[in-house]
């Protein structure tokens, strides 16, 4: 091609934002973002017809896709390799002579086995200045895994639009999606957030594994004082039963855990929640649309029209849904769901603050759960640990006033790091439990508006272990260490 013919091939940005009906500022932004290539003639921009249009008829990955250096995918895909390797993890091979877009998706697909094979519950890609971070939390723990070029992330992060169903063509809010993914016969959902930030797109998936939720409530970690007392509450015919913790306490499983010992054919349970994480069986679950004007509050004055023996609330947020759920509870149901509270008994003053009235609250509550995730020591490297003396005379003081009493010959331990728990000397995680039983005492106490304090001291003495004390219940059991009980649950 001439010279000429090339000069006559390019247009001017005003041209070009003609083309594609947007505003100069928006193909600036565009530019930034790699979707539409252009170069720098002088001080002027100009755009090749030819990418214009490779952008009106395929959309921006196809531009996206014309960028893509094969030799940084080739190093990313080895790299992904050496990291599943490291983890005895099973690589697929590609085929000879493959093709960009499946490169692309072979180095997709290896991040998703590297997430599940690391035991990660969440796989986050984080775009910096020169390249984007890969990182896995495991256990609770973001920890790094390896780089993605700058000039390469955004045809990924299209890819991972087109699988999840997510609009390729928007990046300027937020977007929320899911992918299913079959690995070695067994099925996996990852929620999938897209989130706008300095240098890109930021993006999040949660790794839900169908087979991992529906757990006992033995193996979640309560101890079985707990689970009778737990037991007990789920065998009422009514009442309410709140789950209090911070984002990623593990709350749903808990929740799911107490459906699973009353779902049957005999029973009618209905969920509302935010998104439906996991598929319980002979439930009824129904996900929140607020565009469509379906909310909490919508969701549960539908469900009394269907005669449910068994509610379950993903969260309670204003108080119109939490005075629906007290009349339900009221009324002959059985109604679960969560609060963000640090423990037990601030669940109960927020419901207040909310605006439920007091005597309706204690009508219809049969007993708060406060939990929390600890760490469990890695059983390969697990070894004695002798506590400084002031750390055992606090600890054994923290307990006490928690409602256990540490035995004398108590012996704690300490995961020294190996090459199972990849040097961190944890693998997997237990709960931390706190369980108030809305008793006559502590419903006395609350009538006459005793302080949160004072409620936690009237229900140890009824049996309540505070989330501290189930805590170094467990250390002292050789489950967790010390210092991760004193991590998590005195956080607050």
């Amino acid at each position: 091609m001439s010279s000429e013919q090339e000069r006559e091939e390019l247009v001017s940005l005003e041209e070009a934002a003609e083309q594609l009906s947007v505003s100069k500022s928006t193909l600036y932004r565009m530019i930034d973002r790699g979707e539409v290539k252009g170069r720098k003639v002088g001080r002027q921009w100009r755009f090749r017809m030819a990418d214009l249009r490779a952008y009106l008829e395929r959309g921006p990955q196809a531009v996206v896709l014309s960028t893509v250096n094969v030799n940084e995918l080739d190093a990313l895909l080895a790299e992904e390799e050496n990291v599943l390797n490291g983890l005895s993890a099973v690589v697929p091979p590609l085929p000879k002579h493959a093709e960009i877009e499946v490169k692309l998706d072979a180095a997709i697909d290896r991040l998703f086995r590297l997430g599940i094979e690391a035991r990660a519950s969440d796989i986050h890609l984080v775009p910096e200045r020169e390249s984007a971070r890969v990182q896995v939390r495991i256990d609770g723990v973001l920890a790094d895994q390896l780089r993605i070029s700058q000039t390469l992330y955004p045809a990924l992060v299209g890819r991972v639009k087109a699988m999840s169903g997510a609009n390729p063509d928007e990046h300027s809010i937020p977007q929320d999606s899911r992918i299913r993914i079959r690995l070695d016969e067994h099925e996996y959902d990852l929620r999938v957030s897209f989130l706008p930030v300095v240098f890109g797109e930021s993006i999040v998936m949660r790794i839900l594994d169908q087979s991992a939720v529906l757990l006992g409530l033995k193996q979640i970690g309560l101890h079985l004082d707990d689970q009778e007392r737990l037991q007990r509450w789920i065998a009422s015919p009514n009442g309410l039963i709140l789950c209090t913790g911070p984002t990623g306490s593990g709350k749903t499983t808990t929740l799911y855990s107490c459906l699973n010992r009353l779902t049957g054919e005999k029973i009618n349970v209905m969920t509302v929640e935010d998104p439906v994480e996991y598929l319980l069986p002979y439930t009824r679950q129904t996900a929140v649309n607020r565009r469509s004007g379906l909310t909490f509050a919508a969701a549960l004055r539908a469900f009394l029209r269907h005669d449910p023996d068994v509610i379950m609330i993903g969260e309670l947020r204003d108080l119109e849904t939490a005075e629906i759920a007290v009349q339900a509870a009221l009324t002959g149901h059985l109604v679960f769901t969560t609060l963000h509270t640090n423990d037990a008994p601030a669940g109960i003053t927020r419901l207040l603050d909310m605006g439920v009235e007091p005597f309706l609250v204690s009508g219809c509550l049969r007993g708060i759960i406060a939990q929390r995730l600890a760490r469990q020591i890695c059983p390969h490297c697990k070894e004695p640990v002798i506590l400084a003396p002031e750390v055992l005379a606090h600890v054994r003081d923290l307990s006490h006033r928690g409602g256990y009493d540490v035995p004398d010959d108590a012996v704690f331990y300490r995961g020294k790091g190996c090459e199972q728990c990849r040097g961190f000397g944890y693998r997997g995680r237990t709960g931390l439990y706190e369980l108030l039983e809305f008793t006559s005492a502590v419903r006395e106490a609350f009538l006459r508006n005793a302080t949160a304090e004072e409620l936690t001291r009237v229900a140890v003495k009824d049996g309540m272990h505070t989330l501290v004390a189930d805590g170094i219940r467990k250390a002292a059991g050789g489950i967790t260490t010390v210092d991760e009980v004193l991590r998590v649950a005195m956080a607050h």
